[in-house]
């Protein structure tokens, strides 16, 4: 395949988001399966989502790096239009609200991420809007959801023997499989009381004066500490459930238009919200924020301590169960995925896990929002499971390659 894709990309300002004087070049059809086609444009809004959500700049990836990131993505597009048609053969249905579900909670994710006034500005900037991300993401899930019932029926049709569980640990011990199983504990850097209390008098000051009469808008120009909304009085735009941190959205949903909130404290300080306009399902706010700086020291100082007492053997789950502060993998031990894409890794992951076997421990590694320690899993229910996902993959691709035997499938990167 010849490497036209790059140079096209850069053209046409994929992603640094400024204006270029290049000749502006038509969408061209790239693949044909059987009656689906597959546009240029399809697979670089892909390429953009995939680096938005791996928070990457195109400018920092090397040329040959993006022109096989745009290959992978072309081939899953390939792969996902034989998997339409075979899930269609197998009769199998999709569950629209469960779809929905995990587009809300991915959406909600990558603000959480991001930040909600730096989320809008990151799609701005990379010539997206929400609905059309929202959109990518149903596709995606819609797609997995598929794969996910295709495998539970292949899964019936796999045996794994003792001899592949030894032949797959001994792949998996020198880092030759293809996906690895993680667990963390995630310490989040708490907000002293002496810091909540030299704060919540300042925030007490102003929802006074704004209950006083004094405007809304000119008191969050003034005080508010939220970068993304600030100058614009506050001014948040309309957002739906589902796009907030919970405890802002709970009390912005409650609120009738024109009513201001008492104090509302967040992961990132003290709110005072007012709503606008109410329209539907969706609500627009002004707030003012007040940030609570956490103590990082403190959070570090304690994730050093919790790795120091596995060292010396303490068990993992154990400490995960009674100190992690993420509590949906809390409650398991700290147990996070154990389908973790070795190449997909979020850089400071693998970073992190790049030199450690499986049962090692990682030292606490700073990341967005606190540290964590993480652990690659290597008990022999994670080995004969993966040994199984080995199996099924195996499987799975030759019934998709079944089907592409059977179709018109025309690569056209010339």
């Amino acid at each position: 395949m010849k490497t036209l894709f790059i140079n096209l990309l850069i053209g046409l300002s994929l992603l640094a988001g400024t204006a270029r004087a290049e000749p502006i070049l038509l969408d061209k059809i790239i693949a044909v399966v059987d009656d689906k086609i597959v546009l240029r444009s399809d697979v670089e809004n892909k390429l953009r989502m995939e680096l938005i959500g791996r928070r990457i700049d195109v400018r920092a990836v090397p040329q040959a790096e993006l022109e096989n990131m745009f290959n992978k993505i072309l081939e899953n597009e390939i792969q996902r239009n034989l998997l339409l048609v075979r899930a269609r053969e197998d009769s199998i249905e999709v569950d629209d609200e469960r779809v929905e579900e995990m587009v809300r909670a991915q959406i909600r994710y990558i603000k959480e991420q991001f930040g909600a006034a730096n989320f809008a500005e990151e799609l701005k900037k990379e010539g997206l809007t929400e609905r059309q991300m929202r959109d990518q993401y149903r596709e995606h899930f819609r797609n997995q959801y598929l794969e996910d019932s295709m495998s539970q029926m292949l899964a019936q049709q796999v045996k794994v023997s003792p001899r592949d569980i030894k032949e797959f640990e001994e792949k998996y011990r020198r880092g030759e499989s293809s996906s690895v199983s993680l667990s963390h504990i995630f310490i989040e850097p708490a907000v002293s009381t002496e810091q909540q209390d030299k704060i919540r008098p300042q925030a007490e000051a102003v929802l006074e004066r704004i209950r006083a009469g004094e405007d809304f808008a000119a008191l969050a120009k003034e005080y508010s500490q939220d970068p993304g909304s600030a100058s614009q009085g506050g001014d948040l735009g309309f957002f739906g459930r589902g796009t907030m941190v919970p405890a802002f959205e709970d009390v912005a949903f409650s609120l009738k238009v024109g009513e201001v909130s008492d104090l509302v404290q967040s992961q990132f300080g003290f709110h005072i919200i007012r709503v606008e306009e109410i329209s539907g399902d969706q609500v627009r706010a002004r707030h003012i924020l007040f940030l609570l700086q956490k103590d990082e020291k403190a959070g570090q100082q304690k994730a050093m301590a919790l790795y120091q007492q596995i060292k010396d053997g303490a068990d993992f789950a154990e400490l995960a169960r009674e100190h992690s502060d993420f509590e949906e993998t809390a409650s398991r031990g700290g147990f996070w995925r154990d389908d973790l894409p070795r190449e997909n890794l979020p850089s400071e992951i693998a970073d992190a896990v790049r030199t450690l076997k499986p049962g090692d421990v990682s030292l606490p590694v700073k990341m967005e929002g606190g540290w964590n320690i993480f652990r690659i899993n290597d008990d022999a229910a994670t080995l004969e499971k993966f040994a199984g996902q080995e199996r099924l993959q195996e499987l799975f691709r030759k019934k998709l390659a079944e089907t592409r035997a059977k179709l018109y499938v025309d690569v056209r990167l010339e």
